[in-house]
């Protein structure tokens, strides 16, 4: 029997804000969108949600408006992805999991089942839970990933130096920039803790950048 997927792509976003002006959803190539999966157009005239290439995307999962999708992303069943978000490559969120809107997604990151998402997640990074903490790198996701074990270490004195020490965030990237050898990826996640909105970590403390 040939199975039916009612997608809506495209359709008018979930936002009070919008009153009909022309806006779009770009879909790259070789993506995979399963049962009943939703992504709505942006909100303000010329804007657009986008999804880059080679995701999954799985069973009833949720884009929402003006959302930005990177590549070789995987979207588990039932995510509700709210607006404004984005999602840089090769993340993996579970089932189940909420994202508030205008949050941040890193590069690599990857989100246990059923968590709750209402800060920035760093790249690189594992977590899970109600509220949403940080546990560990993504050992796995970086070692599929072709990441050398020699900058895997690295990214894992950093993330002890911002989840398991007594430093403030300003204190922790200081020394991780004076102590820890340099990579493209120690680089990424340093610029984007300091470019965060906030200073909230997935402890549940504030933390100042």
């Amino acid at each position: 029997m040939r199975s039916i997927r009612r997608h809506i792509l495209g359709g008018a976003p979930q936002d009070n804000k919008y009153h009909g002006e022309e806006t779009w959803v770009e879909i790259g190539d070789r993506n995979t969108l399963r049962e009943f999966v939703t992504v709505h157009r942006a909100t303000g005239e010329g804007e657009a949600t986008r999804l880059g290439d080679d995701n999954m995307v799985m069973a009833y999962a949720h884009i929402g408006h003006n959302c930005d999708v990177g590549s070789h992303v995987t979207i588990a069943s039932y995510v509700g992805i709210s607006g404004h978000v984005t999602v840089e490559d090769y993340v993996n969120i579970g089932g189940l999991t909420g994202v508030h809107q205008y949050c941040r997604i890193g590069t690599l990151a990857m989100l246990g089942g059923a968590c709750r998402v209402v800060q920035n997640m760093p790249p690189y990074m594992l977590a899970a839970g109600n509220p949403t903490r940080v546990y560990d790198i993504n050992k796995i996701g970086l070692r599929r990933a072709g990441i050398p074990p020699k900058v895997r270490n690295e990214l894992r004195q950093a993330y002890k130096l911002l989840y398991r020490s007594n430093l403030n965030m300003s204190q922790a990237l200081e020394t991780i920039e004076d102590e820890i050898e340099k990579s493209p990826q120690l680089e990424h996640l340093v610029n984007f803790v300091r470019t965060s909105r906030n200073g909230k970590d997935f402890r549940g403390n504030n933390r100042e950048i």
